[in-house]
């Protein structure tokens, strides 16, 4: 793998999300149009990318052996990033309704609409992408459980409805391309290739998204806010810096062994920027959404250095 790769692929998702920003200014994508985006991508277009994805895949034993430690991994980044979202939250003395999304907004990355396109550009085989959806699959659960117990404060509450969260079309895909997997069924070559054909449209629809949330954010206001920017530090370097040497660590001294491919992802997935959903349930739980725009803007904005300096220093360290 080369980092041009990564480097590319950034600015070619720069260019798309560009092209969102702009059509929003000129009102050509609106408010129930971004709305509509949304729906489409994780309904439609993200299930046949994942289903596509994963069951044209050959089974490999070793595949299947890196799964567990996949998950593991993306527990233990995911519980690093809290903490150290918690730490930088508690030095910042945030108010109560900007301090639940620094500490999630933190831990948990978009790890669909940024973290999925590059996976596949990266590995074009599609076995990037397969661990990537076993670390949203692992983010998905926790955002569910921890995440809402986070913003409400409230063990007994929203238990069920935060299971029911979690069946969703991705994860219902998710299984049906896994079966099929491990069962070696093939769609027919006329029909795969026009699902896989939609299901690639998924990389256009999120960037243009992006750009249409990027739109909408005063440039100007964000640039006062230095809690922001320590997120972003924490979130897209300082944490998954943390986090390479502790898997080194533990992949040297231990016996336990992990493909390249599987540990470069897990990286990059917990290097992505903000997740978008957190703005959407910070304003449903009643917290300060504009600052949970203004993470989500400015992270993004940065990964388009980051990423690619975490990817290089995955490939030293690792």
């Amino acid at each position: 793998m080369e980092i041009h790769i990564i480097i590319q692929q950034i600015f070619v998702l720069f260019i798309l999300a560009l092209i969102g920003l702009v059509a929003t200014k000129l009102n050509i994508i609106q408010r129930d149009i971004k709305t509509g985006i949304t729906k489409i991508i994780f309904n439609i277009t993200l299930p046949f990318l994942i289903i596509t994805q994963i069951s044209s895949l050959e089974v490999d034993k070793q595949i299947l052996l890196s799964w567990g430690m996949v998950i593991a991994f993306a527990f233990l980044s995911i519980i690093l990033f809290l903490q150290i979202g918690r730490l930088s939250k508690n030095l910042l003395k945030l108010p109560e309704n900007k301090a639940p999304i620094h500490m999630l907004h933190t831990a948990f990355g978009n790890a669909v609409f940024l973290g999925f396109p590059i996976l596949a550009a990266i590995f074009p085989n599609g076995e990037g992408l397969l661990y990537g959806i076993i670390y949203f699959l692992t983010q998905n659960t926790m955002m569910w459980t921890i995440g809402i117990f986070i913003f409400t404060r409230q063990k007994n509450s929203r238990k069920i409805d935060s299971l029911k969260n979690l069946l969703n079309p991705n994860t219902i895909a998710f299984l049906i391309g896994l079966t099929m997997l491990l069962l070696n069924i093939r769609i027919p070559g006329f029909m795969f290739e026009t699902l896989q054909g939609l299901g690639k449209t998924t990389l256009y629809l999120a960037m243009l998204y992006i750009g249409a949330i990027l739109a909408d954010v005063n440039l100007r206001a964000i640039v006062k806010n230095k809690s922001t920017f320590i997120l972003s530090l924490n979130k897209l370097i300082i944490g998954p810096f943390i986090l390479m040497v502790i898997m080194h660590l533990i992949l040297t001294h231990t016996p336990l062994a992990l493909n390249m491919t599987a540990q470069t992802v897990i990286i990059m997935e917990s290097a992505m920027p903000c997740m978008t959903l957190l703005v959407i349930l910070a304003r449903k739980y009643h917290k300060d959404d504009f600052y949970a725009t203004q993470n989500l803007s400015i992270s993004t904005l940065l990964s388009i250095i980051t990423l690619p300096l975490i990817f290089y220093l995955s490939q030293i360290i690792l």
